[in-house]
């Protein structure tokens, strides 16, 4: 179990943090403004000895702005309530920030309230998906052709490679569930953002496409609802009834 460490001007938890450098306008659950310091390991909260206003717009509800109300209803005259403009302090529901930091191969940038992501150039992006037909050959999908749906089963049916097998299913207290599972083959291909002329940064993942023709899992039958579908990666030289038959012994839904 992590620990925090606390004082009045700080906070800190000594754990992997990644890098995050911001300046908030006001801390969380305090109004002082705060540093945020993230440098690979340990998260250090600093809190600052004054405040950052800002301007809010209210409407009078005195007395007086009351009867003005009424005496303008009466007359027939349009009422604008006089508005006040109050300095307030910032509070920890999402204040400004201004800083920098990397998250899941991004750069962030915050400005105020605004964020700006960059993504770095050994960032994964997405190149290709791609479908086995019954022939053997593979359909491909790309940025250029995106137009195949190859979400529509009913579209591909008799085209993609699609074979169904018997399933069965142990829940932890020893049901038995068998269901028909009907398999398709897809492969993915990511590469680095800008780099994608280079095969050697490609990611690959071959997985089958699994459709059962009832819930099974632990949650099966209950408002919950259990398993209709899903995917698993297949091994290199792994043919698709056997990852199904692996998956059979080995994925707890």
């Amino acid at each position: 179990m992590k620990t925090t460490y606390k004082g009045k001007w700080y906070e800190f938890t000594p754990e992997w943090s990644g890098f995050h450098l911001a300046y908030h306008l006001a801390g969380y659950f305090n109004s002082r403004p705060m540093l945020q310091i993230y440098f690979i390991w340990g998260k250090l909260f600093l809190y600052l000895p004054y405040y950052h206003y800002k301007e809010e717009i209210i409407n009078d509800i005195s007395i007086k702005e009351k009867r003005r109300q009424k005496l303008n209803n009466i007359t027939g005259k349009k009422f604008e309530p006089k508005k006040i403009i109050k300095k307030v302090k910032y509070d920890e529901c999402d204040p400004p920030r201004y800083g920098i930091y990397f998250h899941m191969n991004q750069l962030g940038i915050n400005y105020g309230t605004k964020t700006k992501l960059y993504s770095l150039p050994w960032a994964l992006d997405w190149v290709r998906t791609s479908c086995l037909k019954k022939d053997g050959e593979w359909m491909h999908e790309t940025k250029k052709n995106k137009h195949y749906d190859f979400w529509d089963k009913q579209k591909w049916i008799n085209v993609f490679f699609e074979e169904t097998y018997p399933y069965k299913y142990v829940t932890k207290n020893g049901i038995i569930q068998n269901v028909m599972a009907t398999i398709t083959v897809i492969e993915r291909e990511w590469r680095w953002k800008w780099f994608k002329w280079l095969k050697y940064t490609r990611k690959i993942n071959k997985v089958i496409d699994i459709n059962f023709n009832k819930e099974i899992g632990e949650r099966a039958g209950s408002w919950k609802g259990g398993c209709l579908g899903c995917s698993y990666t297949m091994l290199k030289n792994e043919k698709p009834h056997e990852t199904l038959k692996r998956m059979e012994k080995e994925r707890k839904f």
